[in-house]
C-alpha cells in the first residue's frame, strides 16, 4: 500500500477556543447548577477509524464508562445540561503496531431522562504506552483529547453513538516548534445505559 505523508496543520485558534470553552463550562457550570444524583450512567465499547490522512493509518478499539457527576442544569421541559466523568481503555493500532491507550476526562451532555437523543462534548487526558507507531511519532505518550458526539438511547437501556475525536499533544506541554502530529477519529459505539 502506497502511503503519502501529509503534514498536520498546526492547531487552529478555533480549535483552541473550542477546547477552552468546554473547560470553562465544566469549571463554572457547577456554580450555577442544581444538585443531581451522580453515579455510573453508561458503559460500552467503541471502534474508531482515522478521519484524516497521516503517515500511518490508525484505528482504535476501546471499552468505556461514564460516571454522572452531581451537577446539572435542567429546564422545565426536562432537558438537562449535565457534567460527567469519562474513562476508557483500549488499543490504538497504526503502522502495523498496537499500543495501549487509556483516558480520563470530563464532559457535558445535553439530554432528557430515559430514552432519546443526547449531544455530548468533552476533553480528556490520554496516556499511551509508546509514542511511535511505525513512521508516526506522537512526540509524547501523554496526549490531550477532545470530542463531540451524538448518541441515541433506546427503551430498555441499549444505546448507539457516533463521535468525532481528536488526539494530539496540542503543544500545551511543548514549545511551538514541537511538531503536533495528532489524529482525528470517527468513533462508533454501542452502550448499555443504567
Amino acid at each position: 500500500m502506497n502511503r503519502t505523508f501529509v503534514p498536520s496543520p498546526p492547531m487552529s485558534k478555533k480549535s483552541s477556543i473550542w477546547i477552552a470553552a468546554i473547560l470553562m463550562l465544566q469549571l463554572f457550570l457547577p456554580m450555577a447548577c442544581t444538585a443531581a444524583e451522580g453515579g455510573w450512567q453508561e458503559a460500552g465499547v467503541r471502534m474508531g477509524i482515522q478521519a484524516t490522512p497521516k503517515r500511518e493509518y490508525f484505528h482504535l478499539y476501546e471499552a468505556y464508562a461514564v460516571y454522572g457527576l452531581p451537577w446539572e442544569w435542567r429546564t422545565s421541559s426536562g432537558w438537562a445540561l449535565s457534567t460527567q466523568l469519562n474513562t476508557s481503555a483500549g488499543a490504538l493500532v497504526g503502522g502495523d503496531e498496537t499500543g495501549f491507550i487509556g483516558s480520563v476526562g470530563t464532559g457535558l451532555a445535553f439530554n432528557r431522562p430515559g430514552n432519546g437523543i443526547a449531544l455530548e462534548a468533552g476533553v480528556s487526558l490520554d496516556l499511551l504506552n509508546k509514542d511511535h507507531f511505525g513512521q508516526q511519532d506522537f512526540r509524547s505518550i501523554l496526549l490531550w483529547g477532545a470530542s463531540m458526539g451524538l448518541s441515541y438511547r433506546f427503551a430498555g437501556g441499549l444505546g448507539v453513538g457516533y463521535r468525532i475525536q481528536h488526539l494530539s499533544n496540542n503543544r500545551i506541554l511543548y514549545s511551538n516548534s514541537t511538531p503536533n502530529p495528532g489524529v482525528d477519529m470517527h468513533m462508533f459505539g454501542v452502550s448499555w445505559n443504567f
